[in-house]
């Protein structure tokens, strides 16, 4: 067997994986970068609406502690106070939540 040409084709082989391997560090340094533009692109968006859920929020406690939206007109039934209480407090509970997790992600 011809010992220069295997030595010769030892360090092509070598030669040929770590640049295979660069390359494959860089596809995967651009894919993270990807990654992080889009997350980056959510949450400048979640800055927005910040603002908007305190007011949604603020809108909520300021009913909860009036008892109803209206107060020109007779109150309705009981019944229906108790459930347009009960769905308000769900929502503001969403909203709550949806702040928080703003927050956590901006």
């Amino acid at each position: 067997y011809n010992r220069a040409n295997f030595k010769y084709d030892q360090g092509q082989r070598w030669a040929r994986y770590t640049t295979g391997r660069k390359m494959a560090m860089a596809q995967v340094g651009m894919f993270r970068q990807d990654i992080t533009d889009l997350a980056g692109v959510s949450m400048s968006k979640l800055k927005v609406y910040g603002p908007i859920y305190g007011i949604v929020i603020t809108v909520c406690v300021t009913v909860f502690v009036e008892g109803r939206s209206g107060l020109k007109f007779p109150g309705p039934p009981v019944f229906i106070s108790q459930i347009y209480l009960q769905c308000l407090g769900v929502g503001m509970s969403f909203m709550v939540l949806a702040t928080w997790l703003l927050f956590h992600a901006a």
